[in-house]
């Protein structure tokens, strides 16, 4: 245990006063202090409780009964004088740790809670609606917690104080019975504060007791949010409450898991869509000698093995940070639902991705608006961003004009998409493959669709000889070339030639000599009248 202490020292220290986060709307800073509770002066402490001495008095009494010598009798009279004593002793002992250990939470800013159901220990911070964390204030959410309704759309809209924002630290990664939540974080919007709750059980007996008081705080909330919470803490903490037998209709509220909008805004912008990352990158804000949550186990059982509160500091820490968090993604979500976000500053390629998103959400107009606003500055000549993000990017907004109708731009893209890159080394087969198919279908220009099938085929050739040989490459070229086959019958007006039943029904015949499913063609002997 010394070696993962060792591994651990730099959690353990007590780590100096945080701070929120600075505003940076107006000049005004707002700077609130990060870890530091202010209690709720209505909550309970642990009452003190004898402990057991294993000997009662009445016990200790009985045994010299009248049979008893002289000094037997003066030996009994001496225990019994004695007793009360080592009683009264066992029980100042008693009160003392139980004082001892308060005092070690309060040095968390927490306290031994006791509920009606057993006790626990509670963490209470507030922070002002004024506050700040990264670039968004904690009391901008109440005017657009509304459109967080496009996650539901067919429920009534939520308000900002029906949301309940919930994270835990658990034993373990599974969803088994045997992963256990021993910390549970949640937020929520008071009047006039944004209050973060943390419960945490000192050893499995107590898990019944904060499991009750949780339920009945719940029942205050029409939605959870989490950040992969779907498919994580939810069920986790579903299972806790069927292994202890007690029951609780997961189904009354509604989940919002901010995990899923954010890989789709920013999967392919960012290394990882961690909250860390993304509470950087998106929300301004940079944690400071944070605990990593992958270390929360290790430093629960730490706690379990040495009973030294300190070394949980860190994880109230980071899970109270994730929970602020949470309310400041929420603000974002909902101010790019609302558009009220500011948008001058996003690339082509992030309003592509919040474009698509939108209309994926339902929210159709400020969608068409959004991806607008990306095809102008990617007709601009944003030309460093479109080498960085690749000729892909042409190729995305012209599927989407394709699909809405837009063809003479989605054309213009796809010129625009052959022409930037061939000054790369590999140049992509779609766009050429996507003017074939509009110059034969929609122009019946056979014509210019043999020159573009023409032009795939040889770009496609010549990135086979750069690249490894697949099965895609192969098919693909079948198609090409099965293509190129029919227009040029139609620029012959040649009829498609009827096969042979009966020499079609001999060559099906097995033969020995047939190469097994498993081989290939060499690549650069297909028969030029192999069809796709």
């Amino acid at each position: 245990m010394s070696g993962l202490r060792d591994k651990l020292a730099r959690h353990l220290k007590p780590s100096a006063q945080g701070q929120m986060t600075q505003a940076s709307a107006g000049g005004g800073n707002e700077r609130e202090p990060e870890g530091i509770p202010q209690k709720n002066p209505d909550a309970g402490r642990l009452s003190d409780s004898p402990a057991d001495s294993g000997l009662s008095l009445d016990d200790a009494l009985q045994g010299a009964s009248g049979s008893g010598t002289a000094a037997d009798q003066v030996a009994h009279n001496q225990a019994a004088a004695a007793v009360p004593e080592s009683a009264a002793s066992q029980l100042q002992a008693s009160e003392s740790a139980d004082a001892g250990e308060s005092r070690e939470w309060d040095k968390l800013g927490a306290e031994l809670y006791e509920s009606p159901h057993g006790s626990f220990v509670r963490r209470v911070c507030t922070y002002p609606l004024h506050s700040y964390h990264g670039k968004y204030r904690l009391d901008d959410l109440q005017g657009t917690a509304h459109e967080l309704n496009a996650f539901h759309p067919d429920q009534a809209p939520p308000d900002a104080r029906g949301l309940l924002f919930f994270d835990t630290e658990t034993t373990g990664l599974g969803v088994g019975a045997g992963n256990l939540a021993f910390m549970v974080g949640i937020g929520y919007y008071d009047t006039d504060v944004f209050v973060v709750e943390q419960l945490l059980i000192r050893h499995p007996a107590e898990e019944r007791a904060m499991l009750a008081y949780l339920g009945e705080l719940m029942e205050r909330f029409t939605h959870i949010v989490s950040y992969n919470g779907r498919t994580f803490d939810w069920p986790i903490l579903q299972n806790r409450y069927v292994m202890n037998r007690m029951r609780l209709n997961f189904d009354k509220w509604l989940h919002l898991d901010l995990l899923h909008p954010s890989r789709s805004l920013w999967k392919h912008a960012m290394p990882s869509c961690r909250l860390g990352k993304v509470e950087e990158a998106q929300l301004g804000y940079a944690r400071e000698e944070d605990v990593s949550g992958a270390l929360a186990p290790e430093l629960y059982f730490l706690y379990l093995a040495e009973g030294k509160t300190d070394v949980l500091r860190g994880v109230f820490v980071h899970n109270e940070r994730d929970i602020v968090s949470l309310a400041a993604l929420s603000v974002l979500i909902s101010r790019y639902l609302s558009e009220e976000e500011p948008l001058a500053l996003k690339t082509s390629a992030d309003l592509f991705r919040l474009g698509q998103w939108l209309l994926k959400m339902g929210r159709n107009a400020p969608g068409e608006s959004v991806m607008e606003l990306g095809y102008g500055k990617l007709i601009e000549g944003s030309s460093t961003e479109t080498r960085a993000e690749g000729s892909e990017l042409f190729l995305h907004y012209a599927a989407y004009y394709k699909k809405a109708g837009l063809r003479e731009r989605a054309v213009d893209l796809w010129n625009r998409q052959i022409r930037q890159a061939k000054s790369t080394a590999i140049v992509p087969v779609e766009a050429y493959i996507e003017l074939a198919m509009h110059y034969e279908h929609s122009c019946k220009d056979y014509s210019a669709a043999l020159e573009m099938t023409r032009e795939a085929l040889d770009t496609l050739r010549r990135r086979r000889k750069l690249l490894r040989k697949n099965a895609k490459d192969v098919a693909e070229e079948r198609q090409i070339l099965h293509r190129a086959e029919r227009l040029e019958r139609k620029l012959e007006n040649k009829p498609k030639p009827v096969p042979n039943r009966k020499s079609r029904k001999i060559a099906d015949k097995p033969r020995s000599d047939r190469l097994p499913k498993y081989a290939t063609p060499s690549l650069f002997d297909l028969p030029s009248n192999l069809n796709g």
